[in-house]
């Protein structure tokens, strides 16, 4: 019988058809991210990506006859195989003191005009009163440059968007961790004031088109059929089209609005987009709207964690999302701010003390007082965010 095994060879040894052994990350200004996940069957993607990001050598899968050295797929194993470290995702991040997205008052403030906007503007068909549009349009453009002075006024700060996760009021909250996720990004790669406004506008926007999806799909718990998923799938074009047939806005808002589903790997809609066919807001958008969408619960599903989410973002580098976004997206937040509460992988509570390492911080178990290293002690990990009472 064949025996499988674990190599780590030369990427110039690699050949479509082999199946990768282990995750490949990649390093890039101190940040690593996953490119190619583990178990992935080579192909000429594959190899382009490995290309493009320069690397060296991966861990692979080959077959050797037993009781024999010879490997069947012939690749070369002479040069001693370099010690693989584990797998782990590092994030830059600033230092700073982590503090609350947004104080009470401007919270609600945001919400309510959030509201407003969308009564105003979303109404597929609807008209809107000139007096009430002005009065509701300024009150928004007011509150929104707030908004972008509060995120970004101290950014070395690390941003935590856990006291803003219900479930009430969904589309609203979204949004709203939606634009403050995307202007901490935008910042981080360097906007003015002025993109990061007109940035905030696109990401509080980004769902207006959602009152045309029937309310019977968009509450459906179970499996969408193709018919469904296509209208779900509309909602961008029609948002887009809501807010240019009202006068609001420019194209720079509804591009950003209706590619804002597209993948840099062209597997998105409405138009297949790739790369740099897609436009920068929309991108932004893209990766804080799956981290917020994955991190929230949901009727039909549980959320994922903060460390679940990451994984997941990080593994569609290149294929769902643009490396230089998602470098910039990690670079202000903190996925277990101290003094979180945490449920652990064996079922006991615990209040995260010391938060240096990441994805792994060290937490204190309530009931017992020990306090444990995750990063260190492998054998645990944390399954969800736990409530703080």
């Amino acid at each position: 019988m064949k025996e499988k095994e674990k190599v780590r060879i030369k990427v110039d040894d690699v050949k479509i058809g082999m199946t990768l052994a282990e995750s490949v990350y990649v390093t890039h200004g101190g940040a690593q991210m996953m490119i190619v996940r583990k178990d992935t069957e080579v192909d000429e993607k594959t190899l382009g990506q490995l290309a493009k990001y320069e690397v060296r050598r991966v861990v692979v899968y080959v077959q050797r006859e037993p009781g024999t050295g010879t490997l069947l797929r012939g690749v070369n194993l002479d040069e001693k195989p370099e010690p693989e470290p584990p797998p782990q995702i590092r994030f830059e991040t600033a230092t700073g003191k982590v503090r609350p997205v947004l104080e009470k008052d401007l919270r609600v403030l945001t919400l309510e005009s959030i509201r407003e906007l969308f009564g105003a503007l979303q109404t597929p068909g609807g008209n809107v009163r000139i007096s009430t549009a002005f009065e509701v349009v300024s009150k928004f453009e007011h509150t929104l440059n707030r908004l972008v002075s509060e995120v970004t006024q101290d950014i070395s700060g690390l941003i935590h968007i856990q006291d803003l996760k219900t479930i009430e009021d969904f589309p609203y909250h979204h949004s709203l961790s939606v634009t403050i996720l995307s202007v901490a990004t935008g910042k981080a790669m360097g906007f003015y004031s002025t993109e990061l406004i007109k940035l905030a506008r696109c990401a509080i926007l980004h769902d207006v088109g959602k009152p045309y999806i029937p309310q019977h799909i968009t509450g459906k718990k179970g499996k969408l059929s193709d018919e469904e998923y296509k209208l779900i799938q509309e909602h961008a074009v029609n948002g887009a089209n809501n807010l240019k047939s009202k006068g609001f806005g420019d194209i720079q808002l509804w591009n950003g609005i209706m590619f804002h589903h597209e993948r840099v790997d062209g597997s998105g809609y409405p138009k297949g987009l790739k790369g740099n066919e897609i436009p920068l807001f929309s991108k932004i958008i893209a990766v804080a709207d799956t981290y917020d969408a994955v991190t929230s619960r949901r009727p039909h599903r549980e959320p994922m964690s903060p460390a679940e989410a990451f994984e997941l973002i990080s593994s569609e580098v290149g294929k769902a999302f643009d490396f230089e976004i998602v470098k910039a997206f990690t670079k202000h937040l903190v996925l277990y701010p101290i003094g979180t509460a945490v449920e652990l992988s064996d079922g006991h509570i615990g209040v995260v003390t010391r938060s240096e390492n990441v994805l792994r911080p060290t937490v204190e178990i309530r009931s017992t007082g020990e306090t444990i290293d995750l990063s260190k002690n492998l054998s645990l990990a944390i399954t969800k965010v736990a409530s703080a009472g």
